[in-house]
């Protein structure tokens, strides 16, 4: 009897192995096709459509981003930032 017992447990355990490398090569092997976000990630990480031509900006714009820029270093960073929940409709 005992022996009958150690072969059910040496067939459970070779049977519990043999699923788990089935499942490891289903894992290793599944191939995915890229989403359309994820090929626009890759084209801009890429920079192959990037323009050839430099882009510029005026004078008078790159003045008010620099503007901008300096005036955010008159608040001091907050150590935590409170939020509220919105309130529902």
């Amino acid at each position: 009897m005992m022996k009958y017992i150690y072969i059910l447990m040496l067939f459970e355990i070779f049977s519990t192995c043999v699923l788990a490398d089935e499942s490891e090569d289903a894992i290793v092997t599944e191939v995915h096709e890229p989403s359309s976000t994820q090929k626009w990630l890759e084209l801009q990480r890429s920079g192959k459509a990037a323009s050839t031509q430099a882009q510029p900006i005026s004078g008078e714009v790159m003045d008010k981003v620099h503007q901008r820029y300096i005036k955010s270093f008159e608040r001091p960073i907050p150590e935590f930032y409170e939020h509220e929940m919105p309130a529902t409709r």
